[in-house]
């Protein structure tokens, strides 16, 4: 085996310079993406023909050096199977991740349907209005159905532009007549509200808390994993989320960290949520028609307040960038809104000037100063927390979903060239990864990092014929160092490619922050 870590050359820059990229990474400094949604209120169509000199944006209060900017338009008509083929721009023979046009695949939309926190009539009608809005939908999507139950979140239909099969997968929750069955819940899943429930166990308030911290952690738990399983996807991802709701004061006081950390995986990943309530129009509790109300929807407080589920739908919409819908009972159209906004979004990357990452709050706004009657969304701020390393398993779990994901990882950028040797079994890697992809850490007068590259060979019916990872340790001296992060690194190896395979998947991790990036081969037709 061969493996050999060398800094960039001038095939690998004259590669970055040939296809649209972010500014390369720091060791001092950080760069955040913000992807952004501008809509007109009063024709409710997004606006699209803006450039980064439209854009004003603030970090706590503080401008900052807009340093890309891009617009995202779903191309419906590219088939998203087709991500690997050859980047335009760049030479005969390289394969990259990275694309010159932002309008490369249909949007990725999730749907979650909430079997946990409503009941099964709310469930009913939330998958009912979801198939139909995707059965007549004219836009093409990344569509992917997940079910949260009692024991936590399931994958029903996995990504793909095939809407025939999301659809029947929802009528056949609508079609069984069972919560626990139809939705994928554990067994003895209830059937009843978070609010319902409370009740029922009001004569035993440590049971309710207990309930009540299982619902909460099972709930965001479900909300992140869902982020990180959609990471792999590059742009702007929607998740829709179909639910009743849970007590916003409840998750602040069980589960604060956890809470944030959802919120940062979300944004992490580029996913907006758009929360929908499947309740409806909430009534006020002990309501009586005889006796006139007037309010809908009062402004009292406490789990026994009939808005205080709802309260989170509000809060994880904004945070994240998306939008919630309540108090309507008209779900199709609420769904069909949410779905708007995934057609156009602008990605607005910015270096941050921030220096102290303590785990303070730093808050994002975002507005269009020459326009007026629109409407801006994207996500709300981060948290600037401390670097840790990724653990062995969440490593392996990064570089797996990368590898099986049927679009390629774009946190880090890839090139790679694969050379047949001449009388040789083997095959020469040059996998040329972008500036900053490894984070470094100093000590000793030295820069030290790790990242893992993961390689699977398949054959065209996606049939694996090979797979490992590599581990490589970086030890730099500064020159070393500065270079790394200002042009970036080449990767070589040997690589003896199997008979019969069709695809080389390469995913590299870097174990500082875990992010990854990811790419396809298509190999030669002699390895076929």
């Amino acid at each position: 085996m061969l493996l050999k870590f060398i800094l960039a050359s001038s095939l690998a820059l004259a590669g970055w310079d040939a296809i649209a990229q972010t500014p390369s990474f720091r060791v001092e400094t950080r760069v955040v993406e913000v992807p952004v949604v501008v809509r007109d209120r009063k024709t409710g169509q997004n606006v699209t023909g803006l450039t980064a000199a439209d854009f004003v944006l603030l970090e706590n209060g503080k401008p900052q050096r807009i340093e890309f900017c891009g617009v995202h338009t779903s191309a419906s008509q590219v088939d998203p199977r087709a991500v690997y083929a050859q980047a335009p721009g760049l030479p005969s023979g390289l394969f990259s991740n990275r694309r010159s046009s932002e309008g490369d695949g249909p949007p990725a939309v999730a749907v979650l349907i909430d079997g946990f926190n409503a009941r099964y009539e709310e469930q009913y009608y939330a998958a009912q209005a979801a198939a139909g809005v995707i059965e007549r939908a004219e836009q093409q999507s990344q569509w992917s159905l997940y079910a949260l139950g009692k024991w936590g979140v399931r994958v029903l239909h996995d990504y793909s532009t095939d809407t025939t099969s999301l659809v029947q997968r929802l009528r056949t929750l609508r079609a069984t007549g069972d919560s626990v069955a139809g939705l994928g819940a554990g067994a003895g899943d209830s059937a009843t509200s978070a609010s319902t429930e409370l009740e029922r166990k009001a004569s035993s308030p440590l049971a309710a808390e207990a309930e009540m911290r299982h619902r909460v952690r099972t709930t965001l738990n479900a909300l992140r994993d869902i982020g990180r399983h959609l990471s792999a996807l590059p742009g702007r991802k929607s998740l829709i989320w179909m639910t009743a709701g849970l007590p916003l004061g409840a998750v602040l006081r069980l589960s604060p960290e956890l809470w944030h950390s959802t919120l940062d995986t979300l944004n992490d990943a580029n996913v907006a949520v758009y929360s929908i309530d499947s309740a409806g129009v909430r009534a006020p509790l002990g309501y009586l028609a005889e006796i006139p109300t007037g309010s809908l929807l009062p402004s009292g407080r406490g789990s026994r307040s009939p808005i205080a589920p709802i309260q989170i739908l509000d809060s994880v919409s904004a945070e994240t960038g998306g939008q919630s819908f309540k108090n309507t009972n008209n779900l199709a159209k609420s769904f069909t809104r949410a779905l708007t906004d995934s057609r156009t979004f602008y990605r607005l990357t910015y270096r941050t000037t921030n220096q102290k990452w303590d785990g303070r709050y730093m808050s994002i706004s975002v507005k269009v100063p020459a326009r007026r009657g629109i409407e801006i969304r994207h996500r709300l701020g981060y948290q600037a927390r401390p670097l840790e390393p990724v653990a062995p398993p969440d490593r392996d779990r990064l570089l797996a979903e990368a590898i099986l994901s049927p679009l390629e990882a774009v946190e880090i950028g890839l090139i790679a060239r694969l050379t047949p040797s001449p009388g040789s079994e083997e095959s020469a890697l040059r996998l040329t990864v972008e500036p900053g992809s490894v984070t470094l850490g100093e000590g000793a007068g030295r820069y030290r990092g790790r990242f893992d590259v993961r390689f699977v060979q398949a054959t065209v019916e996606s049939k694996v014929l090979d797979d490992f990872t590599d581990e490589v340790n970086l030890n730099l001296k500064p020159p070393e160092a500065t270079r790394t992060h200002g042009e970036g690194f080449n990767y070589d190896r040997k690589l003896r490619i199997r008979p019969g395979a069709h695809t080389l998947k390469i995913a590299f991790c870097d174990h500082a922050t875990g992010r990854v990036g990811s790419l396809r081969v298509q190999l030669p037709a002699a390895a076929q």
